[in-house]
């Protein structure tokens, strides 16, 4: 087999550091977010905020840009003890310090995701809106679009900022074909707005084992131990990837989407209350090293899995305040030189909104296409019964980076 060559070696390795920044960001979101949501479920694609917050990135400098950086991971090198492997990491994340590198490899990573598949729908809306008296340098606009395939928008805030919510909120149903509506609410922005981000998006995949919609039944989902709900659970009998996770305990499952290029990852706490636990444990490394292959093992696996829909919003300033970038949000020490010569231009919010829906076929028409199941090799039997809150997320696996990240704990 030909060796790679130096150039295409250090892409692969410059992207795996990126993949690692929005994982990494991934889970610190998920734990924020976490923190004001106690009891409701979590849903977001911080691969589509990490890529919309590197946008404005791009026009940050001096302390604005160091500090969306580190929120963002992209400077992860603090700290790290000294092994071989360390010292691997901190070479690729020390790629990841050349603010052209991370936008070069954002414009590879969005192409990637974003190819024609027949296999998922994935429809986002990606947009930075200014304030039209802020002008954008044009070298600024060239680079976005670039990079990202996006033209940040001059928008009259000051006299029509109604006008231009509503604006916003119809081009974001269009580009997500009708799924997301009314992401910006009536009071999200006013003739104070200098300059807003939006992100939104839909998933939907196609199982590569389908469940059958005979099996799907109503079942009790135990949100506490003095609580249930009925869901309709989803049930399938099929050889499946499987892992362990000791310390606290919970089961894994990992579920491909047709032609293996995303996967359906469930964390399920063995105890009933477990889930506050597992989401405090979880950290990168352990996400990475539970889900490598080494881990998995296949199972004959009896599958529950509740049939949902979430359609989660957030407006992410304080959030994003709070986790370390607050210069970016605030009049009088934003610093987004590189975007525009007006002075005070600041970040006066972060809407974002994700959709997904989870079912039998994962599409409204997908054709039944039945698995062949062969028992020649001994395998292993597993009853893995998701009826109780748990964790998820959904992965690009050729890039390995968490498309989206949830947990599931309210019907």
């Amino acid at each position: 087999m030909a060796n790679s060559s130096p150039v295409e070696e250090n892409k692969v390795s410059s992207m795996d550091a990126l993949a690692t920044s929005i994982n990494q960001f991934a889970l610190e979101l998920s734990k924020k977010l976490a923190e004001s949501a106690q009891g409701k479920n979590i849903f977001f694609s911080a691969w589509s905020i990490s890529a919309s917050l590197a946008m404005v990135h791009l026009g940050a400098k001096g302390n604005t840009a160091a500090q969306m950086a580190q929120v963002l991971q992209f400077k992860r090198d603090q700290g790290v003890k000294s092994n071989p492997e360390s010292e691997k990491k901190r070479k690729m994340e020390f790629n990841l310090s050349n603010s052209g590198e991370i936008h070069c490899n954002f414009q590879t990573l969005i192409s990637e995701i974003l190819k024609p598949n027949n296999d998922y729908i994935l429809k986002t809306a990606n947009a930075t809106y200014g304030e039209k008296t802020y002008p954008f340098h044009n070298k600024y606009l060239e680079d976005v679009k670039t990079y990202f395939g996006a033209k940040p928008q001059s928008v009259n805030f000051v006299g029509a900022s109604d006008q231009i919510r509503k604006e916003i909120n119809s081009w974001v149903e269009r580009q997500t074909e009708g799924k997301i509506q009314d992401l910006l609410s009536d009071d999200s922005v006013d003739s104070t707005t200098r300059m807003v981000l939006v992100n939104a998006l839909y998933f939907k995949g196609i199982w590569e084992h389908q469940f059958l919609v005979q099996n799907t039944t109503e079942k009790p989902f135990r949100i506490n131990e003095t609580t249930s709900k009925p869901v309709q659970m989803m049930f399938m009998k099929e050889k499946l990837q499987i892992f362990h996770v000791e310390k606290p305990q919970a089961l894994g499952l990992q579920l491909y989407y047709k032609s293996r290029d995303l996967s359906l990852f469930i964390l399920l706490p063995e105890d009933i209350n477990g889930l506050e636990q597992l989401e405090k444990a979880i950290t990168y490394e352990k996400l990475n090293e539970w889900t490598c292959a080494d881990m998995m093992e296949v199972y004959h696996v009896q599958l529950y899995l509740p049939k949902f829909k979430l359609e989660e919003s957030y407006d992410l300033k304080s959030t994003l305040s709070s986790m370390g970038m607050s210069d970016a949000f605030s009049e009088g020490k934003a610093d987004f030189s590189g975007m525009s010569s007006a002075r005070n231009l600041f970040l006066s919010n972060v809407f974002h909104k994700a959709f997904v829906e989870i079912d039998e076929q994962g599409t409204e028409a997908a054709a039944g296409s039945g698995s062949e199941m062969s028992f020649r090799i001994k395998v292993p039997s597993i009853e893995f019964n998701a009826n109780h809150p748990f964790l998820f997320f959904i992965r690009h696996n050729k890039t390995n980076n968490i498309l989206f990240y949830g947990r599931f704990c309210s019907p």
